[in-house]
């Protein structure tokens, strides 16, 4: 090899491979000092590669950027930028999506490689074909998939990996919003009365009554399966919501804080509800006492009927499911239909939007507004006949 000097760095010439070779010396973000070499088939070619290199670093790209793969940087940022500032069940959506949509398809790739062409195809290909049987996803599962990874890569590039995020320059999925699938009064009384007729002798004193606290209160799942003695205070009628339980994968039942904020809230109670928690009080008091040791946690208001934390995959397959089917009810509700059969049944009522928030804990009232507009035309008539009635 020979040795020619030039600008920043210098040239070699490898007779054997036909190749030059440019090297150069550099200082990263981080005060790192380092050389690199560059090879191309002309000096030309290999001085630009290295150029393009230096100008990277001064832009306040890390000397190291080009042997990070998209997969371990997606490891890193769930547990290093995600996992200590959420929930573990919002962990748990981040990791689920990218390990099942992304890293299966990009994980080996550098991070400089990507682009937003392929990224854009990839995402489209997951609405038509995305699921394991070949249909596509939901487009709020791509739109999700999208918004995760495009966090990942805005991190990337704080951290010098990246001189800009391509997944910005790709356009979300179109979000077809589906009306939510809610039952009239009659349907909710029916169902609960079907659940007194259970075959199982627990669940039948079970689930009618937390079917009627959800339906008459609007909580979350996790809210109600969380919910405590200690949360209700028979005295005022009144719950207090202070936790929520979520199950996580590797960990199950975990206890964690509410959603938002606005979410550890007071919900007045109807006094039939209060009546009704006091009965089921009692039963639940003589058969944890039937069961001694083996009923685990008697501070739950629900549980299974050992007492263990209700894990809601079994709720629904073994007992919410079959119950709906009993009842004719579409199949396509769920528990959390019963949230939005609550709101929707108020605000069908005339009760103030801001009242509707407060109970479900709706971090804002634009959630609430935006979640019901369905049922907005209905209030409009309602404004209008109080106005003729006032300038009659």
């Amino acid at each position: 090899m020979t040795k020619r000097t030039s600008g920043e760095g210098g040239f070699f010439h490898d007779a054997e491979r036909g190749i030059w070779i440019y090297q150069i010396r550099y200082t990263d973000a981080t005060g790192k000092r380092g050389r690199k070499k560059f090879a191309a088939k002309t000096k030309k070619e290999a001085m630009q590669k290295g150029r393009e290199f230096l100008e990277n670093i001064r832009q306040g790209m890390l000397a190291n950027h080009e042997r990070m793969a998209v997969g371990n940087w997606i490891d890193r940022w769930l547990t290093e930028y995600v996992q200590p500032h959420v929930r573990p069940r919002t962990w748990e959506k981040y990791r689920s999506c990218l390990d099942r949509y992304i890293v299966p398809f990009y994980g080996a790739m550098p991070l400089r490689e990507l682009n937003a062409s392929d990224l854009q195809a990839h995402f489209n290909g997951l609405r038509t074909h995305g699921r394991a049987d070949g249909m596509g996803l939901s487009a709020s599962t791509v739109r999700a998939t999208r918004r995760y990874l495009c966090m990942c890569m805005d991190d990337a590039v704080k951290a010098g990996l990246l001189l800009n995020n391509p997944v910005r320059n790709t356009k979300p999925a179109k979000l077809v919003k589906k009306e939510n699938v809610v039952l009239d009064k009659e349907q909710v009384s029916n169902m609960i009365q079907a659940a007194t007729e259970m075959d199982s002798p627990v669940m039948c004193h079970v689930m009618p009554v937390l079917l009627a606290l959800t339906a008459h209160t609007g909580m979350r799942q996790g809210e109600v399966f969380g919910l405590k003695w200690e949360d209700v205070d028979f005295n005022h009628g009144c719950i207090f919501i202070r936790r929520s339980l979520a199950h996580i994968i590797g960990k199950g039942a975990v206890f964690q804080e509410p959603k938002t904020k606005n979410s550890r809230r007071r919900i007045l109670l109807l006094k039939e509800d209060v009546d009704m928690l006091r009965c089921y009080q009692e039963w639940q008091r003589q058969y944890a006492e039937g069961l001694g040791d083996k009923y685990a946690m008697p501070e739950l208001v629900f549980a299974s009927p050992f007492g263990t934390p209700i894990s809601p995959t079994n709720f629904t397959r073994r007992y919410f499911r079959p119950l709906l089917q009993k009842c004719g009810i579409d199949e396509r509700f769920t528990f959390h239909g019963l949230r939005h059969t609550h709101a929707t049944l108020l605000l069908q009522q005339g009760v103030n939007p801001k009242i509707v928030q407060e109970r479900l804990g709706h971090s804002s009232i634009k959630v609430t507004m935006d979640t019901y507009s369905h049922v907005l035309p209905d209030m409009q008539r309602q404004a209008v006949d109080a106005m003729e009635k006032i300038f009659e």
